[in-house]
């Protein structure tokens, strides 16, 4: 999934990409692209809930079974959240400005288990709030099957 400024001229999605795998992380970053590398990839009507806090909220992980934090720059206030592979797109309007960000994923099937698109129950959610010196990219929770999954290729 990638996270955007709608406005931004240019993305680069090959060196976000290349930003989350050089550091070994499930997200990249690259000038003001966000790639956000979900364990599962072929789920692509999963729920996203979009929050816009005033503050950071606490980090409920017991309800969740991946959690990244990263900044996120939205100079015009237009979040674009993109599907990767051409699998859709939305387009939020937010206050513009500058924030951290969290994104939280739960309800995925064991390890390796593929589940068709359909029958998947995973789901997703985007924690904003205004943060002028947000952290860098870090991983709060790491779902156990993310490394077994990217091993085989998936």
């Amino acid at each position: 999934v990638y996270l955007y400024d709608a406005a931004a001229p240019f993305v680069d999605y090959l060196a976000a990409l290349d930003d989350a795998t050089a550091k070994r992380l499930t997200v990249g970053v690259a000038g003001g692209l966000v790639d956000v590398c979900v364990p599962l990839q072929w789920n692509f009507h999963a729920p996203l809930v979009v929050e816009v806090l005033d503050g950071e909220p606490a980090p409920d992980l017991d309800d969740w079974e991946h959690v990244v934090e990263f900044p996120l720059q939205l100079p015009t206030g237009r979040l674009r959240v993109e599907g990767a592979g051409g699998s859709g797109e939305r387009e939020l309007e937010l206050p513009a400005g500058a924030y951290a960000a969290r994104w939280s994923g739960r309800d995925f099937p064991e390890r390796g288990e593929y589940v068709p698109d359909a029958s998947s129950r995973d789901g997703y959610r985007l924690q904003l709030w205004p943060s002028a010196a947000a952290p860098g990219v870090l991983e709060l929770k790491r779902w156990p099957g993310y490394d077994a999954l990217r091993a085989a290729g998936a």
